[in-house]
């Protein structure tokens, strides 16, 4: 698997100036590791500014044709 190096990822992100939703989720995605999945199960509640803390405990995905937020499978995934 390639990863981006730091160069690259603010080249990109820079390309990113108008679209500043998608810059975000990218600058989530690249500094934390996590699964564009649980990105995308994210709400405003498990995200605590003061604290700096992102809590993982849910997850994207379409089951059957169906968009759906599913928890983690096991306590070791919430994060």
């Amino acid at each position: 698997m390639e990863f981006w190096t730091k160069q690259e990822f603010k080249e990109f992100i820079f390309a990113m100036k108008e679209k500043p939703e998608a810059k975000m989720a990218f600058l989530i995605l690249y500094w934390t590791g996590i699964r564009i999945g649980e990105l995308l199960a994210l709400t405003y509640e498990d995200i605590d500014l003061e604290k700096r803390i992102i809590s993982i405990s849910k997850s994207y995905q379409r089951i059957k044709g169906k968009d759906m937020v599913t928890p983690h499978k096991t306590p070791k995934s919430n994060r």
